[in-house]
């Protein structure tokens, strides 16, 4: 290695050489079984120190591209598939299986993505809470309490008693994310071919847990209101109906907010027709004036109350909640231990330190103005490309929109995929999986320039085809 080398951070030393072997394993120039230099070898012929050439050789290791073998040396791994080059990771969401399918090419706009840009999130208060964390010692009680550490079920307590939902500490169980709570709720109250309602669309994580219960799915249409109450008593009065899933602030995908009197009227059919009311309000925190929730109605009789700090600090912080009655709590508690035994303690200590910052409340507000602001304009750009809106949401990460083009959704996807603009294709969001030419666009991820010169390319296709 040349003499310049030497004087480069190690850690950049360590990473290239990483880098080159693993190219060299994955070419096929050393082979599965081939022995490499010894550490001492290693640092002889490429100028570092052993200390360097141990780690790059235990950074291999772990990846599990090497083998060490105790006595003999490091050796390339015996099989072909491991010692290859990892592909890409593709982000896990609703899109996934589409992700997989254009992990090739280069995502520019992740325009129907779940989530917000890692701009928008709570980095900072997360690093803080990392520092804090790191000056404690680490907890003495094992897996932890399987209903979640207690000082964070009595914060989201009072957060909640906050919006008139009037709980204990002990009717909160905590997550690892608000999908833990939906599949616990599903797996505890559900079973399978019961009836259960779920709005068209929806989310559709929801959708696919049900599907996976073997429960069958009946469609109530998401209106600009709420779920569609004269649809719900139909499908109330049709049969036994369990429960009904509904998504009520800023709804995904479609962004709409669920009205006080069509709440009203929703738990009045669940008291007459004695069925749940299970209600997601992961997105309740992103709204500036949040309507009564359901759980504030009915002080949790018959909702269960779902949500989670994913939308509001990061989505990586897997910590959610659920809120219910309290036979209903300890129930869920016991199919979290058979599946999991607890969440995670070290996450739900990093959430509580975030959420009891000084300055989160002004996250919060600064968030809300931003995405209120993406609406605005995002709404316009598709406006001004000929797009229908099913709705016009002025808060909240997403849009429910039909785009201008005679191309089916599956060419159109491929189009846009193929410019680096993925999209959320509005089948993945319909109970029944059937093709519709509504797309969902997180307003976040789509205010800028890419896919504005999408949409200027797809109008001009547009144009030449008349």
């Amino acid at each position: 290695m040349p003499d310049s080398a030497a004087s480069a951070p190690r850690g950049a030393l360590r990473a290239r050489l990483v880098a080159e072997l693993r190219e060299q394993i994955r070419s096929g120039a050393l082979g599965p079984g081939a022995a490499l230099p010894s550490v001492r070898a290693l640092a002889r012929e490429r100028g570092i120190s052993a200390f360097t050439a141990a780690e790059v050789y235990n950074v291999l290791v772990a990846a599990g591209v090497l083998e060490a073998r105790r006595g003999r040396g490091y050796f390339v791994a015996g099989h072909p598939a491991v010692a290859a080059a990892p592909a890409p990771a593709a982000a896990a969401d609703a899109l996934w299986e589409r992700r997989l399918e254009a992990r090739a090419l280069p995502i520019l706009v992740d325009a129907g993505g779940g989530w917000l840009p890692a701009g928008w999130q709570y980095g900072e208060g997360l690093r803080a809470a990392l520092r804090a964390q790191a000056r404690q010692p680490l907890s003495a009680h094992g897996y932890g309490d399987p209903y979640g550490l207690e000082a964070l079920r009595q914060h989201f307590a009072l957060q909640l008693g906050a919006r008139s939902i009037a709980v204990t500490a002990d009717q909160v169980l905590l997550t690892q994310g608000a999908s833990q709570a939906l599949d616990l709720i599903v797996r505890t109250l559900l079973e399978p071919g019961d009836r259960v309602a779920v709005e068209d669309p929806g989310y559709p994580p929801t959708l696919e847990l049900l599907r996976a219960r073997g429960v069958r799915l009946v469609p109530v249409a998401r209106l600009a209101g709420g779920p569609d109450v004269e649809a719900l008593a139909r499908a109330a009065r049709g049969g036994r109906l369990r429960a009904l899933f509904t998504n009520t602030t800023l709804q995904n995908p479609t962004g709409t907010t669920t009205a006080l009197p069509v709440a009203k009227r929703v738990l009045e059919l669940a008291d007459a027709h004695d069925f749940r009311v299970v209600e997601d309000d992961i997105f309740a925190e992103l709204a500036p004036t949040p309507s009564p929730p359901l759980a504030a109605l009915d002080q949790c009789r018959r909702v269960v109350y779902v949500a989670s700090v994913s939308k509001t600090i990061a989505p990586s912080l897997r910590v959610g909640f659920t809120a219910a009655a309290p036979e209903l709590v300890r129930a869920l508690a016991r199919a979290k231990v058979l599946s999991a035994l607890a969440s995670s303690e070290l996450s739900e200590q990093l959430a509580l330190g975030v959420l009891t910052l000084p300055h989160y409340r002004r996250h919060l507000e600064t968030l809300r103005r931003r995405l209120g602001a993406s609406q605005a304009r995002v709404q316009q750009v598709l406006l001004s490309h000929g797009a229908e809106l099913a709705h016009r949401p002025a808060a909240g990460m997403f849009l429910w929109a039909r785009l201008r083009s005679r191309e089916s959704v599956g060419r159109l996807w491929r189009a846009a995929a193929a410019a680096g603009v993925l999209l959320a294709p509005g089948e993945l969001f319909r109970p029944d999986g059937r093709a519709t030419p509504y797309w969902r666009f997180n307003v976040a991820q789509s205010d800028g320039d890419g896919l504005l010169r999408f949409l200027d390319a797809l109008a001009s296709r547009e144009r030449r085809s008349l």
